[in-house]
């Protein structure tokens, strides 16, 4: 299986971009802080049965939306020693988290889920190109992964936890080539096409 590491190296060669280190080893200190201040954010008692009214015939993917752009608000407000922030740009990452001391910016992405299963293999997509990376970022390079977990109870859902993922150079991804197209590319491309 590949690691993060080598997605990138391989990611830099397929986008012809000269070498740069895009994922960094964690520091055990700066993991230490952001997960102190995390749980105190998350201790203050404002997170944990957080509730969501959800929209009508919400999707799975906006009811993730909608459980974010809940949740993270509330948890920035509590952190005393990190910022929580967007990211400008499509892509990854989503956000960004920015110590305040040394004004270190991470990228963050997030996710929500109502069912943590340890055995669930369906994909979670993170990156598929190292250009808001390249612009957003610079060297060292950590990245975390935080997850919503959840439970819904008819058009309400309610926070349970937080899971923090402190992705390492060695950790293990699953890389899949894509190849995608949309409307214009197929009105315009060389291909034959048919409409009845």
């Amino acid at each position: 299986m590949a690691t993060l590491k080598n997605y990138y190296k391989d990611l830099l060669v397929w986008e012809k971009i000269p070498h740069i280190e895009l994922v960094d080893a964690w520091p055990p200190k700066l993991i230490t802080e952001i997960k102190s201040d995390i749980r105190q954010a998350v201790n203050s008692g404002s997170i944990i049965g957080l509730r969501c009214s959800l929209r009508p015939n919400s999707s799975n993917q906006s009811i993730g939306n909608q459980v974010e752009d809940k949740t993270l608000p509330v948890l920035s407000d509590k952190m005393l020693k990190f910022d929580l922030g967007k990211c400008s740009g499509a892509g990854y990452p989503d956000r960004v988290l920015t110590q305040k001391q040394t004004r270190l910016r991470i990228p963050l992405e997030v996710k929500a889920t109502s069912d943590w299963n340890p055995n669930d293999s369906n994909r979670r997509v993170l990156t598929s190109s190292s250009e808001k990376i390249r612009k957003e970022f610079k060297s060292p390079i950590h990245h975390l992964l935080l997850t919503v977990l959840y439970h819904k109870k008819g058009n309400v859902v309610i926070v349970e936890h937080i899971r923090l993922d402190f992705l390492e150079p060695a950790t293990s991804v699953s890389v899949r080539l894509e190849a995608s197209v949309n409307h214009k590319i197929l009105s315009y491309g060389t291909h034959t096409s048919f409409t009845i």
